[in-house]
């Protein structure tokens, strides 16, 4: 799932389409601003770079209108991964992932403190946001919060990958800056110290879902809850 972005990238009809898109929203054309909110919530759902998707805003539209454009279509792009990752939650394989114990942690936290997660994860780099989206979609994060977390967490990121995108002369140009700029010594840099604040984010988030989960077994076994105490 991690590789099929990149790969998705060297297809040439698909960076032809990009350039195509991106020419006539610069153009100002009314029907390339609905043709990119639809883009953007596909290439969520194949986990397309929201750098780039982003960028694209910023490189048609400038810094300000492009934020616009940008932010409500990354979270429509989300809303589709989301229920993406509803409808396989229902498959073999999903329910195969949801009975995992480390899945049901995850899904207590999020039923306890949804909202605050979901936007702690849109700030940290975690994984891929559409990744983010999708595996999200199993849980039982309500949409509002998602929808939030979206319009929340992801405003910082949004604003500097518009920006950047605005700097850029051609679109030809964007998709190449996309994959320098993956590969630059500040980007690996970045990558490293990702990763060292992800290891740290996920420790707390397993002890916060420890806690989650015996306050819920806790709960379930009072007797206003009609449970009975768990047998050791």
């Amino acid at each position: 799932m991690l590789i099929a972005p990149w790969v998705a990238l060297q297809a040439p009809f698909v960076r032809a389409a990009i350039v195509d898109l991106a020419d006539r929203m610069h153009q100002g054309q009314p029907i390339a601003l609905l043709q990119y909110i639809l883009g953007y919530c596909l290439g969520a759902m194949i986990l397309l770079p929201k750098a780039l998707l982003s960028g694209l805003a910023g490189y048609a539209y400038g810094p300000v209108k492009g934020l616009c454009a940008a932010l409500p279509s990354a979270t429509l792009g989300a809303c589709c991964s989301f229920g993406l990752g509803r409808l396989l939650a229902k498959t073999s394989l999903g329910r195969m992932l949801t009975e995992t114990p480390r899945f049901r942690l995850v899904d207590t936290v999020v039923r306890t403190d949804g909202l605050r997660i979901s936007i702690l994860l849109r700030l940290a780099p975690v994984m891929p946001q559409p990744l983010l989206s999708l595996l999200l979609g199993a849980t039982a994060l309500p949409l509002r919060h998602l929808v939030i977390s979206m319009l929340v967490g992801l405003l910082p990121a949004t604003v500097i990958h518009v920006y950047v995108g605005s700097l850029v002369r051609s679109a030809l140009e964007l998709l190449a800056t996309n994959r320098a700029e993956a590969l630059s010594p500040r980007n690996i840099a970045i990558g490293v110290g990702g990763l060292a604040l992800t290891a740290v984010f996920l420790w707390l988030i397993g002890q916060m879902a420890k806690r989650a989960l015996a306050r819920a077994i806790a709960q379930s076994t009072t007797p206003e809850h009609g449970g009975a105490p768990l047998a050791p």
